[in-house]
Formats: structure tokens, sequence, C-alpha cells
């Protein structure tokens, strides 16, 4: 599962067209717009427990006694916890440029558990049709829009026949978001954007799925209200992206140049008007079968 790290796995002698990185002195492990620290891991934690009170379930794909499966961008393997917990006799695999490691992790993984640290870049370390389910969720702020479809188009092989792929994502424009809304989404949006990183790319996941050659693909939208009006799961999205808004502000600031102060201010004012005009912010799930 998760926000974000990713990049993964040794490129097999079946991978689908591989990801080249056009600019050299973009590294391919340094793409990720947030920074790995501890507090970094505690959000992804706290983003998942989120996440799963809202969508009131781990994955929407209809699957049924997995054997197998995949998490691409595993992050700290609590989707896999779960998933683990739901389907006890399934072996899980999760890859990320970071896994976890289950040695000196804080939490208890079982052993159908295992991590594998590579980069999607180069490929998936497995053969064709190796999962019954492939799950990946937020890459939003980690890979580049000129990479996406052949991302998908991995995933898809690796699926095996009449095997789903569940894709997680977000844009990160808000609903009744505000001016100061407005005005930090097209900071994020701007510092993305010369990284090549397009910060709409849940809008465009279900027409990659289609065009990976996916069957009875389906898309959902999860409307989540943003701040205490919104009651728990308002509180929770508004932890969430605060912590996520601050932890960029760095890249954001020295990017664009922008003040520090201002960029405080404008969080701030953000924060109040997410209470006062009622915002709210779409998740998208998109889920589809392998013929």
């Amino acid at each position: 599962m998760s926000f974000l790290t990713w990049l993964f796995g040794k490129q097999s002698k079946n991978a689908a067209d591989s990801i080249q990185v056009a600019d050299p002195v973009l590294r391919v492990d340094n793409l990720y717009m947030l920074p790995r620290h501890m507090q970094e891991v505690n959000r992804l934690d706290f983003q998942h427990y989120m996440l799963r009170t809202a969508f009131q379930a781990n994955y929407l794909a209809p699957i049924s006694n997995p054997i197998t499966v995949l998490d691409v961008a595993c992050g700290t393997g609590r989707w896999m916890l779960d998933v683990a917990q739901d389907f006890p006799s399934a072996s899980i695999t999760g890859i990320d440029l970071a896994p976890p490691d289950p040695a000196t992790s804080k939490i208890s993984f079982p052993a159908s558990c295992r991590f594998l640290q590579g980069n999607i870049i180069k490929g998936l370390p497995f053969d064709d049709q190796s999962f019954d389910f492939v799950h990946q969720r937020f890459l939003v702020l980690a890979l580049p829009l000129q990479y996406w479809e052949a991302d998908i188009r991995e995933l898809v092989r690796v699926t095996r026949s009449g095997g789903w792929l569940e894709l997680v994502e977000a844009d990160l424009e808000f609903h009744n978001q505000g001016s100061a809304g407005t005005r930090l989404y097209s900071w994020i949006e701007q510092a993305s954007q010369q990284r090549g990183i397009d910060v709409t790319i849940g809008r465009k996941i279900e027409t990659f799925a289609r065009t990976a050659g996916l069957t009875h693909v389906s898309e959902h939208k999860v409307e989540i209200p943003m701040g205490n009006w919104g009651g728990r799961i308002g509180s929770m999205l508004a932890t969430d992206f605060s912590t996520a808004v601050i932890a960029i502000k760095p890249l954001v600031t020295s990017t664009l140049k922008i003040d520090s102060q201002e960029y405080d201010y404008t969080l701030q004012t953000w924060l109040q008007e997410c209470e006062q005009l009622h915002a709210t912010y779409d998740f998208t799930i998109v889920y589809g079968q392998r013929s």
C-alpha cells in the first residue's frame, strides 16, 4: 500500500517496456517528493487506518481467496498485515524502494508476508502471471506522468489470467477549498510539474487501466470531508494532509522561492477555510481483471 515510496525490482526477462529516466540528474531513487523519516512512517500508518475507515474495507476488487498477493509501494506494510489477516493462507509480497525490515519493524508480520527491495522503473522481478491480486496505492507524488502507462502494463503483466489489479490514487485538488487552498494547490502543482509529476493522476488511472488491457474495469470515487466539521474521518484527513503539506514544505518553498512564513500562513488559512466551507476530497479506486 502506500502513500508513496515505491520504485522497485530488477528487470525480469519478461518485463513489459521498462521505463527509462529521461533526465539523468533526476535519480530514480529520488523521485518521491515527501521526506523518508519516522514522521512520514507514522503518517503512512495513520493514513492506512483513515482509508480503511473511509472505504470500510482494505480493497474493493471482487477477489475471492487469493493465493498470491502483491503490494506495490508497500510502504510500512500495514495494508499487507490487514490482508494477511483477511486471507491467512495467502502468500503476500511487498515491494518498495525501502521496504520495512521485519526484524526491526514495530509491526509483527506473519510468516506469509515477505518484502523485497526494488525499482519498478526497471521492471518487477517476477514471472508473468505470478499473482492473483496486485495492489498499488498512492504514487501520485512519486511517479512522473510519462511512466504511468508502462507502470500499469507491468502490473498487468504479473497479474494472472482471471486475477485482479487494484489502483488507489488521488489528485490534490479539494472541493470547496477556498482561495488559500487554491494557492497552496497551485504551489504544490508547480513544484510537482518541475519533477514531471501530475498531481491530477487520480483522474487518469481508469483510462490507463483500460489501455493496459484490463477487463471489467470499475472506478469508484470516495468523497471524504476535510476538517473537524466532518467528524472523526474529517479530523483524520485534516491531520494526514496537513502533516504531508508541512513535510513537503522545504521542497516547494525552495523550488518556487516562496517565503516560509507565507507558506505557513497559507496552510493555516486553508485549514480554516476547510472548516468554514466544508471542503471535501475524492479518493479514486480503480480495479480491473486480467483476461
